[in-house]
């Protein structure tokens, strides 16, 4: 068997075949960018809110020592992908349809690289369209060039086929340069090295030598790497795991994805034994090095993450439609496009559905800080129902600025943010869509002893856990806080509070468990009544003073088309002297 030569880079020549060459490469342009138009009414995810937030603010030395040093990342700082972010966000701020314009621009030049990878090695201009087209529309790795949170695979394609021209045209030595880049935006490049091995052995001149500094590279890089996760072992999805039930889970979901079908990914693994091509070998290799970091990571399985991969399977596809006839080929993507189109309908529900939700939160947060005065905390609760808290902070430092301290209600560390001012509480209403605050700007809060929810006139004195107002009341959460103070001569403290309407049956009416100062004064059980009741806690010995009041409701209550937890609605609370 012999090896086929590596044609120079002609294709796809002068004259009319170059015309044609553009004429499709537009064509598919255009085809891909009206099959893909939704992809401009998604809006940012949680990861994208966060490389939002830091990356935008911290300085141009930070992103130059990252681009040359060779130490490991363990913090998982990608510089390449995070200027994406910092350089559009100075040029776009937060016009989300620049971003998905700029990633699909990326993902088409490296259609462009892949067609041209594909000449490079010998295909015809219709063996390398047709991996280019698998390439372009391929619905698996639709995430990748809809959302801007994937740039770092995108650009760690566009990096890895840029080393691999160079490579192939024997400039071995800058090719050097894209490598290390892809890298450094995304890690799995750190298996490209085992990719030119195999070209060399394959296809190449055998000459060993040029890939002494690639391996080096990878070597260092994946050293630093499990010396890392081994010595501080990551509490996140980016954890290495190398057991047999993450290894079974990762490449159940990776060969299931890949052809839309359980399992069905194995049978590119059957290819060669109809197909005895050299330039095949080489894909598959290309494919399989490049997927199995992601083998080790459970944490972060996803089809958008065959995206680099997928370059390898473009090359076994051109293999395939050099070798049969071109109307097979043509049939193939006369039932293969329609099916990626309507896998592409149905991710585009999902997509758009939780895209809608953050932009509502995020636009809320954003209108509410312009209202509102600096702040120097901001305590979050009744988030959106698929955010993150780390999407949440991150989404209120894009809104109110990088140093303001945000905090989650329930928080062990939420007193330091509450007891800052000016503060606000942002709660989310989903049914209403709108992001309301309870704002701080009183040094000292509790100043009443007993608290009237249904007036309002004393939001300063509370803290986190609380909804708006309702007839007479305040809804609250299954843990809210309040400040009040506690007169001399009170013996008791009384609540009237109902509960809330709520979907489905309970099992027992709700009980309400009252502590001061972080001290239990008892649990009652609140009767199951749309009208309020009053509850008794005969006080323990105490002080005159501002106490910290908590009110734990439970078990927590939904209320139909309403993803937050309900606790009880409020109408009084406070001390009381019979």
């Amino acid at each position: 068997m012999s090896a086929p030569a590596v044609s120079p880079f002609i294709w796809p020549g002068p004259g009319a075949r170059r015309a044609s060459a553009a004429a499709l490469v537009l064509a598919a342009a255009v085809l891909f960018f009206a099959i893909n138009r939704g992809a401009y009414q998604g809006y940012f995810s949680d990861d994208d809110l966060e490389n939002l937030s830091w990356p935008t603010y911290v300085g141009n030395d930070v992103y130059a020592r990252a681009l040359v040093s060779p130490v490991f990342e363990g913090f998982n700082f990608r510089p390449v992908g995070d200027l994406y972010y910092r350089s559009l966000y100075r040029i776009f701020h937060l016009n989300y349809r620049a971003y998905v314009a700029v990633l699909q621009l990326i993902h088409l030049v490296n259609t462009v690289l892949l067609a041209a990878l594909l000449a490079r090695l010998g295909f015809s201009a219709w063996a390398a369209g047709a991996g280019a087209v698998f390439f372009i529309f391929h619905a698996a790795v639709l995430e990748a060039y809809w959302k801007p949170m994937y740039v770092f695979d995108v650009l760690c394609g566009a990096f890895c086929l840029t080393a691999c021209l160079l490579y192939l045209r024997g400039h071995w030595m800058l090719a050097l340069v894209p490598f290390w880049l892809a890298y450094k935006s995304k890690e799995i490049a750190i298996m490209l090295p085992v990719a030119l091995l195999a070209y060399e052995w394959l296809l190449g001149e055998r000459k060993w030598k040029r890939l002494i500094p690639y391996f080096a590279i990878s070597l260092s890089f994946g050293l630093q790497a499990l010396w890392w996760d081994v010595n501080f072992p990551p509490d996140n999805a980016y954890a290495l795991r190398f057991s047999p039930q993450a290894l079974f889970q990762t490449v159940a979901a990776y060969s299931s994805s890949i052809l839309f079908l359980p399992f069905a990914g194995f049978a590119w693994l059957l290819l060669p034994v109809f197909l005895r091509e050299r330039r095949l070998y080489l894909g598959l290799i290309l494919a399989g090095s490049l997927l199995f970091p992601m083998l080790a990571l459970p944490g972060r399985v996803g089809s958008m993450y065959w995206y680099v991969p997928m370059v390898g399977l473009a090359m076994a596809v051109a293999v395939i439609a050099s070798r049969v006839p071109r109307w097979a080929v043509a049939a193939f993507f006369v039932v293969w496009l329609p099916v990626n189109y309507a896998v592409l309908r149905e991710k585009r529900r999902s997509i758009l559905a939780i895209a809608d939700e953050n932009r509502w939160y995020t636009t809320g947060l954003l209108d509410y800080a312009r209202r509102a005065p600096a702040l120097k905390a901001v305590v979050f609760q009744g988030i959106p129902a698929h955010a993150q808290r780390f999407g949440v902070e991150a989404a209120i430092h894009v809104a109110f600025g990088p140093n303001v301290a945000a905090a989650w209600y329930l928080d062990v560390g939420v007193r330091a943010a509450l007891a800052q001012t000016p503060m606000a509480i942002v709660t989310y209403y989903p049914v209403e869509r709108l992001v309301r605050g309870l704002l701080r700007t009183s040094d000292v809060p509790g100043g009443q002893s007993y608290l009237r929810f249904g007036d309002g006139r004393q939001d300063s004195q509370l803290g986190a856990g609380w909804y708006e107002r309702v007839a007479g009341g305040r809804e609250s959460a299954p843990k809210a806080s309040v400040a009040l103070y506690r007169p001399a001569g009170a013996s008791e403290f009384e609540l009237a509070a109902a509960s809330p309407p709520a979907r489905g049956t309970q099992d027992a009416p709700p009980q309400i468990t009252v502590f001061e100062n972080g001290r239990s004064m008892g649990t009652q059980m609140l009767p199951r009544s749309d009208q309020p009741s009053r509850l008794h806690w005969k006080l323990p010995e105490g002080e005159p003073g501002v106490c910290d009041i908590t009110i734990l409701t439970e078990p927590a209550r939904h209320a139909s088309g309403d993803a937050r937890d309900l606790g009880a609605v409020v109408y009084s609370a406070g001390y009381v002297s019979p």
